[in-house]
Order: structure tokens, then C-alpha cells, then sequence
């Protein structure tokens, strides 16, 4: 080899398209582990797809195994059939789910992380029909305990190995660990927690509150674990891939807070409002399977960051329209006498003042406040700089300058050649 290639480090990026992840090397012990990961795959999937087409089944026949009784209400009052609810707010997301776990098996076979990361996609939307089914064929109730805890484990540990599979920091191995007796335990509440937004028959038990108390805690430190991964040891491209499902999950959370656990705490949730409100969620809810899949199979993702940064504005946009809209109304309520035509018409007319100018003024906080790229290129050169003088790993200073490059500069191909001292040629 001549002599200074073993300094050369080569990072190749193409806006044209997706670099494949590299493969295993399939020999040996690791092949046959390999073999052994995938029979295990296709024979739970198989198993968790029978049972949860089994459970649809049973929901489609009877809407009491599969759901809840305010939810019932809820869609009569709408004047919505109940087997259309069933398919597009249970099966619907459940295909979409499945198939994409699907893809991402096929399109990385070798790959240990996404294989666990489909199944995790294939097991997070069967509660419902497990639960269904259990109710329907009680003698079935040793497989889908099995199916059932799988998929409270994955769903415990995704935060803490996305988007490489490795558990990042060091710690979280302990989590994982900890999440087998904590599925476990969680085993039982979450069939009452399925239940919702019914009153549990039992009231609210001890552990029940420790069941949330769990989950939360679980989603917590998986994102302390996104953000210490983020920060410390993500390069550019994982960024993306934690961005765009961020960006999903951050949708996800707020349309299921704002759209159902606020309301129904003041809000009657068998009324029509909450069946529309449920099914308005659908949309919202497929954008993780797709972001997910996008994420894993995807090396170089395109940019993200403008699409958060316009999210991010035009959601502060509407609740800043929203309160001059009302704060509009009130005030000419009072000043014309209650005259809700005229209140109206100059709220309006507010509204349509100030959207212009509050749409640039946030746009401009929010980018300067997210878009880095845009705004602070030179400080992150100066930050590199910095590193530089204090740094004394210089594997660490390649990362960290191949980084800096790519995320200031954004080259369609980037390279680093490092002349290694004339004592180690």
C-alpha cells in the first residue's frame, strides 16, 4: 500500500440519491446468527399478523371487543358507521404499519437495528385487536401474551437506539434491561389503559398510576438519550434521521394532547366532536411509519430543517392569529354593545392586518433560533476552532471537521486527507 493511504478518510455524500448503508459481512458465525435473527423475524411477524387480522376480525363483528363504549357513542351521535371508523382509524394505520415494518425487512435483511425497528412498527398498532381477540378466544391467550409483551419491550427501548441501534450513552443498556420486568409488570395495566377514554371498572389503582408513571419515565429519558446522541456523537446524516422522525413523533404527541387528553378532561368524549377529532388524527398518525421508514432506509435525507422551521412558524403563527381573533372580538364586544356582526368583521379585519408581518417576524425567530445553517455558519466555525486548540484525539478532529464542512457548506462530495507522522509509516 503505498505510503499515507492508511491517513486517508473518505466521506462521499450525492444529492442525486441515497448512498446504501453497508452491509454485514455475511460469513461464518455472524451468518448463521444472521439466519437464525431472520427466521425468528418472519415467524413473529407471522404470528403477530395472524393474530391481529384474527382480532380485526372479531372488532369488525362486535365494536365492544376491539373498542370502547364512549368511543361507540361517540360515532353513533356522529352519524358515522361504525365498520368505517374500524377500518380507517384501526386497520388503515395497521397495514400501513405492517407493510412499511415489511419494507424496511426486505430493503435490510443484514441489518440488526432495522430489523428490530420493522418489528417494533409491526407490533406498536395490535394492542387493540390482541385485546379484541383475547376477549373473543380466550384460549389464545398464551400467544398473544407473548405478542403483547414483545410489543410493549420495543415500544420501551426504540428511543433509546434510534437511529443506529446502539445504545447511546452507555447507560441506557441498563434501561433496556430494566424494560423486560418493566414490560412485565405493564403487561396488565395496559389492557386498562386500551381501554380509554372509559373510567377503569377498578377506579384508578396504584398500578395503574404506576404504570403511567413508567411510560412516562421511559419517554423522558428517551429523549434526554435523542438529544445527549444529538449533541455528542450523531453525525450530520443521523441528525437528519432524528429530525425527520422528531419532527413526526413532536406531531404526533401534540395532536393526541391538544385534540384529545386536554379536551376530554373538560369535554364530554361521547359526542360527535371526539369521533371526527379521532379520526382527523389519522393522517398524523401514518407520518411515523413513513418518516421512520424514510429515516432507516434513507443515508442522505433531504433537508429537513427548512420543513421544521416552517411548522414551527406557522404553528406559532395560528395561536398568535387566535388570540388577536378573540382577544378582537372581546374588546369590540364591549366598545359597540355586544354587536357580534361588527366584533366579527373587525376581528377579521385584525387578523388580516397583522398576518403578513407576524408571519415574517416569526419565521425570522424561529429560523434564527433552528436554522443554523443559515445564521450561524461562522459561529460554528469559530466553536471548531476552538475545539481545535483543545482537542487531542485527532480521529475525533476528523469527525468533527468533516461535520463542520458538510453542515456549513453542505459539498456533494466531501474528502480528508491526514499525512501521518514519518515515525508511524
Amino acid at each position: 500500500m503505498p505510503v499515507g493511504l492508511e491517513g486517508f478518510v473518505s466521506v462521499v455524500e450525492s444529492r442525486k440519491g441515497p448512498a446504501p448503508r453497508p452491509e454485514a459481512h455475511e460469513t461464518g458465525t455472524h451468518r448463521r446468527w444472521l439466519v437464525v435473527g431472520r427466521a425468528v423475524w418472519v415467524a413473529v411477524t407471522v404470528l403477530t399478523l395472524g393474530l391481529t387480522a384474527a382480532g380485526f376480525a372479531a372488532g369488525l363483528d362486535n365494536w365492544e371487543l376491539i373498542g370502547s363504549k364512549s368511543i361507540y357513542l361517540a360515532i353513533t351521535s356522529a352519524g358515522i358507521p361504525v365498520s368505517l371508523v374500524t377500518v380507517l382509524g384501526l386497520i388503515l394505520p395497521s397495514v400501513v404499519y405492517a407493510t412499511t415494518g415489511i419494507i424496511i425487512f426486505l430493503r435490510r435483511p443484514g441489518d440488526w437495528f432495522a430489523m428490530v425497528f420493522a418489528l417494533m412498527l409491526i407490533t406498536l398498532t395490535t394492542f387493540r385487536p390482541l385485546l379484541a381477540l383475547e376477549r373473543a378466544a380466550p384460549m389464545l391467550r398464551i400467544p398473544i401474551e407473548v405478542v403483547w409483551l414483545l410489543a410493549i419491550f420495543l415500544l420501551l427501548i426504540s428511543l433509546f437506539v434510534f437511529p443506529d441501534g446502539r445504545f447511546v450513552p452507555s447507560w441506557t443498556r441498563l434501561v433496556a434491561v430494566a424494560a423486560v420486568p418493566a414490560a412485565a409488570f405493564l403487561s396488565a395495566p395496559m389492557r386498562s389503559i386500551m381501554k380509554m377514554p372509559d373510567r377503569p371498572t377498578r377506579g384508578i389503582t396504584a398500578d395503574l398510576v404506576t404504570a403511567i408513571l413508567i411510560l412516562l419515565v421511559y419517554f423522558a429519558m428517551g429523549i434526554g438519550a435523542q438529544i445527549y446522541r444529538y449533541r455528542k456523537t450523531s453525525n450530520h446524516a443521523q441528525r437528519q434521521q432524528t429530525k425527520l422522525v422528531g419532527l413526526a413523533i413532536g406531531l404526533l404527541s401534540s395532536a393526541l394532547t391538544l385534540g384529545f387528553a386536554v379536551p376530554s378532561l373538560f369535554m364530554d368524549t361521547a359526542k360527535p366532536w371526539f369521533a371526527w377529532a379521532m379520526l382527523a388524527t389519522v393522517p398524523v398518525f401514518l407520518l411515523v411509519p413513513s418518516t421512520v421508514a424514510v429515516a432507516i432506509l434513507r443515508y442522505r435525507l433531504f433537508d429537513i430543517d427548512r420543513i421544521i422551521s416552517r411548522t414551527l412558524a406557522y404553528v406559532a403563527l395560528s395561536l398568535v392569529l387566535t388570540a388577536v381573533y378573540i382577544s378582537t372580538v372581546l374588546l369590540l364586544s364591549q366598545l359597540v354593545g355586544g354587536r357580534s356582526d361588527l366584533s366579527v368583521a373587525g376581528a377579521t379585519l385584525a387578523v388580516a392586518a397583522v398576518f403578513r408581518p407576524a408571519q415574517r417576524r416569526l419565521q425570522d425567530i424561529v429560523d434564527r433560533r433552528f436554522n443554523r445553517r443559515k445564521y450561524d455558519a461562522l459561529r460554528t466555525v469559530e466553536r471548531f476552532g476552538g475545539r481545535l486548540r483543545d482537542e487531542l484525539d485527532v480521529e475525533a478532529l476528523e469527525r468533527a471537521l468533516l461535520d463542520v464542512v458538510q453542515y456549513t457548506m453542505q459539498p456533494t462530495k466531501l474528502s480528508l486527507w491526514r499525512v501521518l507522522p514519518e515515525s508511524k509509516v
